[in-house]
């Protein structure tokens, strides 16, 4: 199911505009610990936090390749808990679409490993931080309001709206759920 389209037209007005032939495959998503924070990354230096995820190898399946970023960007194995949807990021003004489909799994088991990051993920300083829901969500709705960077617009948005799609998961997998 989508969850969203996002478009230079939300940050800058006028009619959206989609781009049908230039797409990226990514997998995102939402990573919760047996404590029921979620996993974020944050770019060092700084204020900026992204969800777990990154590029689906040839050989692998989306879900494949969100569980491997999840556990890599972690250093805990994982387990699935569902599909939560996919997202398109239509970015005009790079010629291309992002489209990222979002799972949401929970920590299964101790430290199996420091957490692997990529090289590229290294080289921008990303750092592991488990932080609960709503104060996820909060940061990132106020990182929004005051971004200016074009791409970190995009991601900001985009993670939002995972976590704000993947709230019933969450809680569900927290154990805050009220029958």
């Amino acid at each position: 199911m989508l969850i969203a389209k996002i478009t230079d037209s939300d940050f800058f007005g006028g009619e959206p505009q989609y781009i049908e032939d230039n797409a990226r495959y990514n997998v995102r998503g939402v990573v919760i610990n047996k404590s029921g924070d979620i996993a974020m990354m944050r770019v060092e230096n700084s204020e900026y936090y992204k969800l777990p995820g990154g590029s689906i190898d040839i050989t692998e399946t989306p879900e494949l390749a969100f569980s491997r970023h999840a556990s890599e960007e972690t250093g805990l194995p994982v387990e699935k808990l569902g599909y939560i949807g996919w997202i398109e990021e239509h970015k005009n003004k790079r010629k291309f679409c992002m489209v990222s489909h979002c799972y949401a799994v929970k920590t299964a088991g101790e430290n199996v490993d420091t957490n692997q990051l990529a090289l590229s993920e290294e080289r921008l300083g990303y750092k592991l931080e488990w932080i609960p829901y709503e104060k996820a969500m909060a940061k990132l709705k106020e990182l929004s309001k005051n971004c200016k960077e074009y791409q970190m617009s995009f991601i900001l948005k985009r993670e939002y709206l995972i976590l704000e799609k993947a709230k019933n998961i969450i809680e569900s997998a927290s154990g805050d759920k009220e029958e």
